[in-house]
């Protein structure tokens, strides 16, 4: 079969996967396609199956890791789906977004309302579709976790026969950065939220910044926190930075001196380099405490 190349989105290959990514590494993708509408997207995904071909769909990369050869299959980069919609119920403190709709823009459009829920998302350098799969979260206060799960009214995907399909908040399952929308095709997501002052929103979304900037590493490319917290109360970041592991690094992946759970590309890691430095973590602190550590990112 071939994919249309008159009109948008077009087919192109070969396209390298490190620009496409926040920790900027990764060889070329075999196929990669933008969709811009819901037709394209079932256009995409109908293509990768005729052809045989494993798909796999891309916001910001914030979460992904790709191999250094790259991915031989189709990547379905949600960037400019539908433009990021955004759309506010008149009649509820709701609003409705496509799945590529970065969060950051998301909590300040809805902070423009004066409804409030979603600040927690600011500092999160993702789109919603992948925030929802992974269930993300994002908190300053230990103990109090703020989760996207929490503000979820539906979710529309595309279901496993190929069809549209909305679910229902009582029909999805969310818990420590997983939810039951994991590998589906998500196409927009509503959110349940409530009426605030503006001034009391944009100060929330202030102080999540300065946290963000004070407590952890932005200086270079990263993926945010590598390993989740492996039990409640007990902190990945302190688990590592107790074996001394920060600035420990393999070419130029490195353990951010200012956060032991994340790591940052310092110019030009591959890879590999991120994959074995997380190896050496993993087995430190399990030979160390018994800490069986798992990654948050996906390693693709």
């Amino acid at each position: 079969m071939s994919f249309r190349t008159d009109t948008k989105p077009l087919l192109r290959r070969k396209v390298d996967l490190s620009r496409c990514t926040t920790m900027h590494v990764g060889g070329p993708a075999a196929y990669f396609i933008e969709p811009l509408t819901e037709d394209d997207v079932f256009e995409a995904v109908h293509f990768a199956k005729s052809e045989k071909l494993p798909y796999i769909l891309l916001g910001r990369g914030s979460n992904l890791i790709f191999p250094d050869a790259g991915y031989q299959g189709v990547v379905i980069s949600m960037n400019r789906f539908q433009n990021g919609n955004i759309l506010f119920d008149p009649d509820f403190p709701i609003v409705h977004c496509s799945a590529g709709t970065q969060l950051s823009r998301l909590a300040t459009a809805c902070r423009d309302r004066n409804l409030g829920g979603v600040e927690f998302l600011s500092t999160i350098p993702g789109s919603v579709g992948g925030a929802l799969a992974m269930n993300a979260g994002f908190s300053r206060h230990p103990g109090q976790p703020n989760e996207i799960g929490d503000i979820v009214n539906d979710v529309t995907i595309i279901s496993e026969d190929g069809k549209k399909q909305t679910l229902q908040k009582n029909e999805l399952s969310f818990s420590y950065r997983q939810s039951s929308l994991k590998g589906k095709i998500i196409l927009s997501a509503s959110f349940r939220l409530w009426h605030g002052r503006n001034e009391d929103i944009d100060r929330e979304i202030r102080a999540n910044f300065d946290y963000r900037t004070q407590e952890q590493d932005v200086r270079y490319p990263s993926s945010g926190s590598i390993f989740k917290n492996p039990t409640p109360g007990v902190s990945a970041g302190k688990l590592i930075d107790q074996f001394g592991l920060k600035g420990m690094r393999i070419g130029d992946a490195m353990i951010s001196p200012a956060h032991a759970n994340y790591m940052v590309n310092l110019g030009r890691a591959k890879s590999s380099d991120f994959v074995e430095l997380i190896h050496q973590v993993k087995k430190v602190v399990f030979d160390g405490t018994g800490f069986a550590l798992e990654t948050e990112v996906i390693f693709v």
